[in-house]
């Protein structure tokens, strides 16, 4: 006889596969229109940084995954939305610590498997929204909030919240716009981009969401001086350069009660 609780695991995987067909219709060419979507994974290629650069970047937050991570009675415990190019997956899977992608762009989750890796086509949100409640003990999201409204930005920290144990964390990364290079200009490089997010509104929404132990971290600022040849800076000159230089992107990590 089926018991309820295979009734739901099924349900959860028709929900699952329902948002993955959804993908065929969202994402990328949603926001743009497909002759976009078709040359995202190049734009990507050349405005993202080398996949070396974007590794070492994210290498820090191994020591993240690390105080969060538990031993695995089934599947992947870390989930990566919108994983892309799938540095981080793996990064993951070269430091031995299984993770799972999903990404919108089909491209995308096609070279992620074909590389390998543990990647799904699919809706991030619905994904999560249909996953047990407490079943992973990471989600991360690099440089993805920034492509959705607020709406969807609230269904995707909640839907987090409720597919990650008490103790579990998700981890965000995004454009600063602190950084006024990166506010006024280099944030519009990529037409997929919604608005800038300032990193006071990011924390407030995920602790919106029920996280806790909200964390902002400022990273990748620009050290090197305005003028090598000069000696050391005015206060006019210093601040300019912490406007123009400072942190390029931020993360926000917070924690399920």
């Amino acid at each position: 006889m089926t018991t309820l609780e295979d009734l739901e695991a099924r349900l959860r995987e028709l929900e699952a596969e329902v948002a993955t067909l959804r993908a065929e219709r969202s994402g990328t060419e949603s926001e743009t229109g497909p002759r976009f979507a078709a040359v995202y994974a190049a734009f990507a290629d050349r405005f993202r940084g080398s996949r070396e650069e974007v590794t070492a970047k994210l290498r820090p937050y191994l020591g993240d995954v690390a105080r969060v991570l538990q031993p695995a009675e089934r599947g992947p415990r870390v989930l990566d939305v919108g994983c892309g190019r799938a540095e981080w997956l793996t990064l993951l899977r070269d430091e031995g610590i299984a993770a799972r992608g999903i990404d919108a762009n089909v491209d995308f989750a096609t070279a992620g498997r074909t590389a390998g890796l543990d990647v799904v086509h699919g809706d991030g949100v619905a994904y999560l929204a249909a996953r047990e409640e407490g079943s992973l003990d990471l989600v991360s999201a690099f440089h993805l909030v920034e492509h959705l409204d607020t709406e969807t930005l609230l269904a995707l920290f909640e839907a987090a919240h409720h597919a990650l144990r008490p103790g579990g964390c998700l981890l965000l990364e995004t454009p600063n716009p602190t950084n006024l290079t990166m506010g006024a200009c280099n944030f519009y490089l990529d037409p997929t981009h919604r608005s800038p997010l300032p990193p006071a509104r990011t924390a407030f929404l995920v602790e919106a969401s029920g996280f806790r132990d909200v964390e902002v971290r400022p990273l990748h600022p620009d050290d090197s001086p305005l003028d090598p040849d000069a000696g050391p800076p005015t206060p006019v000159e210093a601040l300019v350069a912490r406007a123009l230089r400072g942190p390029r992107d931020y993360a926000v990590l917070g924690y399920r009660a």
